[in-house]
């Protein structure tokens, strides 16, 4: 290693002993202990167990003491106290078995929502047919209370997994049980890594440094983490500052390098891990086929299928139908404060293209001064855009302005998700540098979508949005789209690329 990496390590060891400790104030030592007792599996095996019984409590109350609907016959708790006893074994089994405990599958409550309700009903299915041969008096059970049963201890394991969540979140911002990242490569795919996790620090993870072939050490692109030496001083590295995880963000890098770099950290404790182009993310959800022994692997989904596209059809129009229909005061309200605030029409129409390339005409409410691009010019909104009206600031913030874009579903041109629609002339100079932007065409655009979510909004690189816009194009489900919807409400209010 080279005299100026050590020097640069060593600069560096500070600065992970803060990462690793946590803020340095009283509490912390307190804050570590009740983390590491907290923050284990165990602790959600005891949560899930009150749940359960929670559940359950909420079950019976709703369908023998509350009588929603009325019964013809009141059961005592007593007749279903075998049933809960065999029942909470076997829901957690069911937790186990659907990777509910497992670190991957607990970064985001949406995610978790979805494995629950499926555990529930499996585990409760299980129940049903165990407990028919257990539980004495069994025939008599409320079929209605099952179903009882499956909302409630769904809801009250969801909840109590996302008060976990948030003291898990409050830790990590805190600097408690926080994991340190060497990043491989500091070009725009490593900038993306640093500076997600440097803007969601609940995440639990802290960038100490790169590693990087062409830019200069002790460089700090972007006024980051350093640059503390090159890729082939890895072993160094890993010694002076022992990392919990590699994150591989170096498109360059050959497939021999990548093996070299996972080679090198056998034995060491550490996790190896790719954030992935774009032929990565579509082998992360490839489908392998095996024909008599002759194994292929599928990377590339068919378009939807015609039922697939009728369900998401469907789909759109009740949900676009019901969101005009429950928004309708607030619509009229804004478009009153549209109306009052500057001169110029109340809605705004720009033209965008959709599948296939179709043109089509999104519906906005105006959010800025009228005829705006007149004295400008075209360009993308930036923050602090001075062409904003004093009321279109807090609608672009607050993302009402896209509201009127469900009439744009309900005529058929968006769909609720998908790639967000872009005006021709940007697609035509992105498609230049980015051959496989067209693709992103082949389905509907959306008012929201996967890259939007996963905070891909605004003036961001086009190339990473792409990315995720493609993973949805050869990913969808109608669950995925659900997810999407969900984690979309909380941005509404947080969003900080909303501008």
């Amino acid at each position: 290693m080279t005299e100026s990496a050590a020097r640069v390590i060593q600069l560096r060891q500070p600065e992970k002993a803060r990462l690793s400790a946590g803020p340095a104030h009283p509490p912390a030592g307190r804050l570590r202990r009740w983390s590491q007792l907290t923050l284990a599996p165990g602790f959600l095996v005891i949560s899930d167990v009150l749940a359960v019984a929670v559940g359950f409590a909420f079950a019976y109350i709703l369908r023998f003491v509350l009588e929603i609907p009325r019964a013809q016959e009141i059961h005592s708790a007593r007749a279903y106290a075998g049933f809960l006893a065999v029942a909470t074994p076997i829901f957690l089994m069911a937790f186990v078995a659907y990777g509910l405990y497992q670190r991957r599958h607990l970064v985001s409550v949406v995610d978790q929502l979805f494995r629950l309700a499926t555990a529930v009903l499996v585990g409760l299915v299980i129940t049903v047919a165990v407990s028919s041969f257990v539980v004495r008096g069994w025939p008599d059970y409320s079929r209605l209370l099952l179903g009882y049963v499956w909302i409630g201890c769904t809801g009250a394991a969801c909840a109590g997994r996302f008060a976990w969540v948030l003291w898990r979140d409050w830790l990590q911002k805190r600097g408690i049980s926080v994991r340190t990242a060497l990043v491989i490569g500091a070009g725009p795919a490593g900038q993306r890594v640093a500076h997600h996790f440097a803007e969601l620090p609940q995440l639990g993870f802290r960038v100490i440094g790169f590693l990087d072939d062409f830019l200069p050490q002790d460089d700090a692109p972007d006024e980051g983490p350093h640059v503390l030496g090159r890729i082939d001083e890895i072993d160094a590295v890993l010694a002076a500052l022992q990392p919990n995880e590699i994150i591989l963000a170096d498109p360059t890098l050959s497939n021999h390098e990548l093996l070299e770099i996972v080679d090198r950290c056998q034995g060491l404790p550490v996790t190896v891990r790719v954030f992935p182009d774009v032929f990565q993310m579509l082998v992360s959800e490839a489908s392998v086929l095996n024909l008599r022994g002759l194994t292929l692997v599928g990377i590339h989904a068919a378009e939807l299928q015609a039922w697939q596209r009728m369900i998401k059809r469907w789909f759109d129009v009740v949900f676009s139908a019901a969101v005009l229909v429950v928004c309708s005061p607030l619509l009229l309200f804004v478009a009153l404060l549209v109306r009052l605030d500057s001169p110029g029409p109340v809605f705004y129409a720009q033209e965008r293209a959709g599948r296939d390339g179709k043109r089509f005409h999104v519906i906005k409410f105006r959010s800025m001064v009228h005829n705006a691009e007149a004295a400008t010019g075209r360009y993308w909104t930036v923050r602090e855009d001075s062409r904003r009206t004093r009321v279109g600031r807090w609608l672009r913030q607050l993302s009402i302005d896209e509201l009127p874009q469900f009439i744009n579903v309900l005529l058929g041109d968006m769909s609720v998700v998908g790639p967000r629609p872009e005006r021709p002339m940007f697609i035509a100079q992105f498609s230049e540098a980015l051959p496989d932007y067209l693709k992103r065409l082949r389905e509907k655009a959306g008012i929201t979508g996967w890259a939007q979510v996963n905070g891909l909004r605004g003036d961001v690189s086009i190339e990473e949005r792409t990315k995720y816009d493609l993973y949805y194009v050869d990913n969808w489900s109608l669950w995925l789209d659900l997810k999407i919807i969900i984690r979309t409400i909380p941005l509404l209010f947080r969003d900080s690329n909303a501008y």
